[in-house]
């Protein structure tokens, strides 16, 4: 379960974080690897349907693929696999969500990743790892150091400057006007705001209420490699981290219904 220490941390590694492509080879400490552990098979009832596992040999044979020109990763001394249970009725959301709070944890170890979606061979990372047979590659993350002297363009769609490409909140966030949203959602959508995803395509929309948020989906899945609702599942945990750091408390429930994907509903509405 997602403490509020924990929160508080990964809220800070959300301006931090950006995408490397370009790393330097060098290994990564075995102590290091260790502290990202206890987050693979999952840290709260969200991450149910999905897991993850660590690749540490050959791992940039992983990194090819169809689209692999367009995301290019150098020298990644590990892999990280995001596993889907695909039995799950909501594996696509819990891959997001899982795979972007091991991704800020590994943020705050001082790693650099990059998540890659559409671009890797699934094929060379299942065949690294033991599956069961509804378990598939959804998403890879290479995990390093950048090479030094990387530029903000090699960097990826999580740099400074590329998050000021974001949408507005007024172009994503429907419903209630901000000046009666509760105490800590405006840091909350801004968190949720900053969450990468394929293309810095942003395929969610929130609508607020008094006693709870919910986001869609984009209808139209036009990279479907990369589906809309794994992006929904970061920002989803975006979300999460910006409202506990902010002291805004709630639990998601999952919806049903295309393009309804959840909804967050605020502690004191006691639902």
């Amino acid at each position: 379960m997602m403490s509020d220490g924990m929160a508080l941390t990964w809220y800070d590694a959300i301006s931090r974080r950006h995408s490397t492509r370009n790393y330097d080879g060098m290994p990564v400490p075995e102590s290091t690897l260790s502290d990202l552990a206890p987050l693979l098979p999952g840290f709260g009832p969200l991450c149910r349907g999905a897991r993850a596992a660590l690749i540490t040999e050959n791992t940039p044979g992983v990194f090819t693929g169809l689209f692999s020109s367009f995301v290019k990763i150098t020298a990644p001394p590990v892999a990280l696999a995001f596993i889907a249970d695909t039995s799950h009725p909501h594996y696509q959301v819990a891959t997001g969500y899982l795979g972007e709070g091991i991704i800020l944890q590994a943020t705050v170890l001082g790693l650099d990743t990059c998540w890659v979606s559409g671009s890797f061979k699934p094929s060379e990372a299942e065949r690294r790892l033991a599956l069961a047979a509804s378990e598939r590659v959804m998403a890879v993350t290479p995990l390093g150091f950048a090479l030094s002297g990387e530029s903000l363009g090699a960097r990826g769609i999580g740099s400074a400057t590329s998050a000021r490409k974001r949408k507005p909140l007024s172009s994503i966030v429907s419903g209630l006007p901000p000046e009666d949203w509760p105490s800590g959602c405006s840091e909350a959508l801004e968190a949720a705001r900053l969450a990468p995803s394929a293309m810095n395509r942003q395929p969610w929309a929130f609508n607020m209420s008094r006693d709870r948020i919910s986001i869609s989906s984009s209808k139209l899945d036009l990279f479907p490699a990369a589906p809309v609702k794994l992006d929904c599942g970061i920002a989803m945990l975006h979300f999460e981290v910006g409202a506990r750091a902010n002291g805004l408390h709630g639990h998601w429930r999952m919806l049903d219904g295309a393009p309804c994907v959840a909804e967050f509903i605020f502690a004191d509405a006691g639902l």
